[in-house]
């Protein structure tokens, strides 16, 4: 997997890193299936304004699409790790669709059941509870 993380006026801390080496290799994990020179990993992290905070964004190319997620959060941390959440659970659901997991699949026809004779399927017999007589007014 090719990656490249960018941090503008956003200063690296040993936590970030550590968030990121191993949501980087739950993806990878995720991601096996695909040669790993065609997967990019591009993410930018940057405070937009003073009054928004950080601002985190993931783009993840695949051979079979793209996947991008955005993220306002309180800290960088917080940012990246939500960041990487969610596209995390895009991944699954994109595999899902690769593997086909989601198609309808047809019925099988139900087997007619036969009596021990093998002529005639055997009948249920419904059984209903009998109504009580009447009475007869005076």
């Amino acid at each position: 997997m090719l990656i490249d993380l960018s941090f503008h006026h956003v200063g690296r801390d040993p936590k970030i890193d550590k968030t990121i080496d191993s949501n980087v290799r739950k993806l990878e994990k995720l991601l096996s299936s695909f040669s790993p020179d065609l997967v990019r990993l591009h993410g930018l992290m940057e405070f937009t304004a003073p009054h928004q905070g950080p601002v985190c964004s993931l783009n993840l190319w695949l051979p079979t699409g793209r996947l991008h997620f955005r993220h306002e959060g309180d800290t960088p941390l917080f940012a990246i790790h939500d960041c990487f959440k969610h596209l995390i659970e895009q991944v699954k659901k994109h595999m899902a669709v690769v593997r086909g997991e989601g198609e309808w699949r047809r019925r099988q026809p139900a087997k007619k059941r036969t009596s021990g004779n093998g002529s005639r399927p055997s009948r249920t017999t419904v059984r209903t509870r009998a109504k009580s007589p009447a009475k007869e007014l005076p």
